[in-house]
């Protein structure tokens, strides 16, 4: 072994104050053979979360703080890139708790030479009775499409990880992190690091716990700027595109076209048909989640999943009617 680190931990933060010390008590915790540095970069926080990371830093020499001179979750990353002294990195969250064996698993699958990234499940976490709601929409089909790394259960390549391990050099040819977005920037850094030869495995056994939005308000500007980003990232690599990413537009589209039409009888038709089938699927997907979590539950997962697809249906449509009229007009590229 050299005496440098052979995994760096890469850790943006802004205003985490509240789950940073578990989030950096599991990321410190890791039961692993290879050396370990703990990149945390902070983004301008306003809140104590510096302050406990300088703690941190004092007490544990793995720890490094790192002032990102940019502002933005990309930015931040590329700053803990740049600083990064690893063979492979491991991006980690300040709202995220890992199990010990985390790293470990990462990159065993890396030097078995079956991958250059690996990832596993992304567990949500909630903790009143809105959060647990969200929180089991998250890992359903229902609330996020079929994402892999949500739910499922085999060893097997695939177009997306959370909070996955890196080759370091390979993230730098890439040019690492979109700094022009400000949302989905793991998924372009993932599509990009596929392109340049990088492949992605998901393992279910490696689970890392996230905690998701507790408020309906808090949720609904989350999935706004998730579909904004999207939309953008689609612009960029059009070969990107799954149709589920259409559902949620279509449905926002669909739904206000039959408002704005509503004195007419088309219009009229148009939302009863398009309301009417999408009540139906929310209370079909409610019952089904509140038979997993809990009968009481099932109103607030009928209101966690409307606000998920109406927000994120929103924010797509909003980024195309942004960005499709500049690229027709040629104008510049707008950031997400």
């Amino acid at each position: 072994m050299s005496a440098g680190p052979e995994v760096s931990i890469i850790m943006p933060v802004r205003n985490e104050a509240a789950s940073l010390d578990a989030a950096l008590a599991s990321v410190c915790s890791q039961a692993t053979d290879a050396p370990v540095e703990v990149i945390v970069v902070d983004d301008h926080s306003t809140d104590s979360s510096r302050s406990i990371i300088e703690l941190w830093a004092a007490r544990d020499k793995r720890v490094r703080l790192v002032s990102s001179p940019r502002r933005g979750i990309p930015q931040a990353l590329n700053c803990g890139l740049e600083a990064a002294r690893g063979r492979y990195l491991v991006r980690v969250d300040g709202h995220s708790i890992i199990p010990p064996g985390y790293v470990q698993a990462l990159v065993d699958h890396i030097r078995s030479d079956a991958c250059e990234g690996a990832g596993g499940h992304k567990r949500a976490v909630g903790r009143g009775p809105f959060g647990r709601a969200v929180a089991a929409a998250h890992g359903s089909r229902f609330g996020i499409g079929d994402s892999k790394y949500h739910f499922t259960q085999r060893l097997e390549l695939v177009d997306h990880i959370p909070f996955g391990a890196y080759v370091t050099e390979l993230a730098r040819v890439i040019g690492g992190w979109d700094e022009g977005l400000r949302t989905n920037e793991d998924y372009d850094f993932d599509f990009r690091y596929q392109q340049a030869g990088g492949r992605l495995l998901f393992d279910p056994a490696i689970v890392v716990d996230w905690r998701v939005r507790e408020t309906p308000t808090r949720l609904a500007h989350q999935y706004y700027a998730y579909g904004r980003g999207k939309f953008t990232t689609l612009a960029r690599h059009p070969s990107s595109l799954r149709l589920r990413w259409l559902a949620p537009p279509m449905l926002v589209g669909s739904m206000t076209a039959g408002i704005l039409l509503f004195r007419t009888t088309p219009g009229r038709v148009l939302l009863a048909v398009v309301g009417g089938s999408y009540a139906l699927f929310l209370v079909a997907g409610a019952a089904i989640l509140g038979s997993r979590v809990g009968g009481r539950l099932a109103p607030h997962a009928a209101l966690a999943l409307g606000i998920m697809h109406l927000s994120w249906g929103t924010g797509f449509l909003a980024s195309a009617g942004m960005e499709v009229p500049g690229r027709i007009l040629g104008f510049p590229r707008l950031r997400a």
